[in-house]
C-alpha cells in the first residue's frame, strides 16, 4: 500500500515532520510520499490596542506566546519598532516544545510547558498556573485568537493583557490540487483549528465520502471534535503538533492496519 500524507500545516513547520515521517517509512519499506498545504496565510498585525515599547517597558509577572508564529512576528516587530528595548524579565510559558524553544531563542530566557501533553489544558494544569492571584500576565497571540487561557487565567484573579501580532486569513484551493489530493491522498495531518476550519470550509461538500477514507491524524481531542461525525470515528489523536508525536501516532495507525490485515 502506498501511504500518501496531507500535511496541514505552515511550509516551515512541516519540513521536519516530513523528514521524520520519510526516516519512519523507510525503516519500514513503506511506499511514502507527502504534499504541505498550508490553509492559512500568516501577516504581520499592528495591534491598534497597545505599543509594543510601552508593552515592552511594563512590569510583568509571567508572559506567554501561543505558538511559532507569535514568537517569529514578536521579534520581528520588536527589532523593527523598539530596537534595544529589554524583553520583559517575566517568568514565561509556552503550549508545548517547539513553540518553547522559538520563544527562549526571543526573550533569552527559560520557557516552562507541559511535558506530557501539548496544549492549552495541560498548560493550565501546570500547578504554577493554579496560584496567579494578583499577577499581571502578558499574551503574545494572533489577532483574534481563543480566549480560553486569559478568560482561565482572570477567574483564578490574574490581570490579563494580550498583544496581537499577527493575522489569519484563508488560502485559496484550486481544483487542480483537490483534484490530485482526492487522487493521491489516504492520510491527512492537521495540528489546528484554523488549518482545520479553512480546510473543511474550502473542499467541494461532496470530498465528504474522499474523506471518510482517509485516516487522520489531529494533535489534541479538541481538534477531532471539530470534525465532521463521520470522520472522527477514522482519527488518531497524537496529544501534540511536535513531529515526534504525530509520527509516533502514525506508526500506531500503521500497526492498527498491520494487525487488521493479518486477520483478514
Amino acid at each position: 500500500m502506498n501511504h500518501s500524507l496531507l500535511l496541514l500545516r505552515p511550509s516551515e513547520q512541516a519540513h521536519e515532520l516530513a523528514k521524520m515521517l520519510q526516516q519512519r517509512a523507510s525503516k519500514l519499506n513503506l511506499k511514502f510520499s507527502c504534499i504541505n498545504k498550508s490553509m492559512v496565510k500568516i501577516s504581520s498585525f499592528d495591534d491598534p490596542n497597545h505599543s509594543l515599547r510601552g508593552i515592552l517597558q511594563q512590569k510583568w509577572d509571567a508572559a506567554m506566546m501561543v505558538s511559532v508564529n507569535a514568537a517569529n512576528y514578536f521579534a520581528q516587530q520588536a527589532r523593527a519598532w523598539a530596537p534595544g528595548c529589554a524583553m520583559p524579565a517575566a517568568r514565561w510559558y509556552a503550549v508545548g516544545p517547539t513553540s518553547a524553544a522559538a520563544i527562549a531563542r526571543v526573550v533569552g530566557r527559560p520557557v516552562c510547558c507541559p511535558w506530557r501533553q501539548h496544549n492549552s489544558d495541560a498548560l493550565l494544569a501546570l500547578p504554577e498556573l493554579s496560584q496567579v492571584r494578583g499577577q499581571r500576565w502578558l499574551l503574545v497571540r494572533g489577532h483574534g485568537g481563543r480566549e480560553l487561557v486569559a478568560d482561565t487565567l482572570r477567574a483564578r484573579g490574574a490581570e490579563v493583557a494580550y498583544l496581537e501580532v499577527y493575522q489569519r486569513t484563508p488560502e485559496p484551493l484550486s481544483e487542480a490540487e483537490y483534484a490530485t489530493w482526492q487522487q493521491q491522498i489516504n492520510g491527512i495531518v492537521v495540528t489546528s483549528a484554523e488549518q482545520l476550519g479553512y480546510f473543511l470550509a474550502a473542499v467541494p461538500k461532496q470530498a465528504l465520502s474522499w474523506l471518510s477514507q482517509c485516516y487522520w491524524i489531529v494533535a489534541s481531542e479538541r481538534l477531532k471534535q471539530l470534525l465532521p461525525p463521520a470522520l472522527q470515528q477514522m482519527a488518531v489523536v497524537a496529544h501534540s503538533a511536535t513531529p515526534f508525536a504525530i509520527v509516533d501516532a502514525w506508526q500506531h495507525i500503521l500497526d492498527q492496519q498491520h494487525v487488521k490485515k493479518e486477520r483478514s
